[in-house]
Parts: C-alpha cells; sequence; structure tokens
C-alpha cells in the first residue's frame, strides 16, 4: 500500500537535496537551546502520572507499531487510536471532541517521547526514532 522500503528509498531520493541541506543546518547551524532533544530512557514518572485511558492509548499504539510501520499507515493508524478508544469507525471524520481527544493523546506522545508540549510530525518522529527506540520510550520496561 505504498510504505515498504523501496517506497522509504523513492521519498529519500525525492527530498534530496533539500533533506541534506536541512540536516546539515540541524546539526551545525541550529542553536543547541532549539534543538529537540529525545528522551534518553522511558519517562517511568510520566507514566506513573498518567490515568488507565492514557495507558491503553499509548499501548494500542505500540502493540500496532510494527504492522503500521510506514509514513502513511502509521498517521493512519496514530489518528486510529482514539477514534477506536472512542468507539468510532476509522473513517470517522473529525469532531471537535475527537480533535481535542487525538491533541490531548498527541501532546502526551510528545512529553514521553521528548519532555515537551509539540514537536514534529508525531509519524515522522516515531520512524526517525526507529522502531525499537520507539517502543523503549513508549513502553514501561
Amino acid at each position: 500500500d505504498g510504505d515498504g522500503p523501496a517506497d522509504d528509498e523513492a521519498l529519500l531520493a525525492a527530498l534530496e537535496p533539500r533533506l541534506s541541506c536541512a540536516l546539515a543546518w540541524a546539526q551545525h547551524e541550529l542553536p543547541e537551546s532549539a534543538r529537540l532533544k529525545v528522551r534518553s530512557s522511558f519517562a517511568a514518572e510520566r507514566w506513573a502520572s498518567m490515568d488507565e485511558s492514557e495507558r491503553q492509548a499509548v499501548t494500542m499504539l505500540v502493540e500496532g507499531l510494527e504492522q503500521h510501520w510506514g509514513l502513511s499507515v502509521l498517521t493512519h493508524h496514530l489518528y486510529g487510536v482514539k477514534k477506536r478508544l472512542l468507539g468510532l469507525p476509522l473513517d470517522a471524520k473529525p469532531t471537535p471532541e475527537l480533535r481535542a481527544a487525538q491533541r490531548a493523546f498527541f501532546k502526551l506522545l510528545y512529553d514521553l517521547l521528548l519532555g515537551a508540549e509539540t514537536g514534529p510530525r508525531l509519524p515522522t518522529l516515531l520512524l526517525s526514532l526507529g522502531l525499537v527506540r520507539a517502543r523503549s520510550l513508549l513502553s514501561p520496561p
């Protein structure tokens, strides 16, 4: 469905040379204070403060990561977590309630991954972290 390794390679090729330039700028020109800092380990204190529905949403996300490991399928999976927990079909149109639930879920994920309220688009962030590291930051050891 357009999310295999060959598709990832084609996307990377299409992004060149802009991708390399952006990476070089971020590594050499971006002030240290403006750089994203991914947590070095699982945020146990944050996990302990979460309620059961928050844990259920993160667990649902993590359990589906491997089978949804590609940009479009991961995006669909991320947006689908709250839809499923609210008993909505995956193709449900966004309502104000759904948007608020998704926003809260995404904020929680940014906190677990970055210790921040916002960050880059979550599918891109997760893919850049890699499956193993993403799982380790979102699941209790």
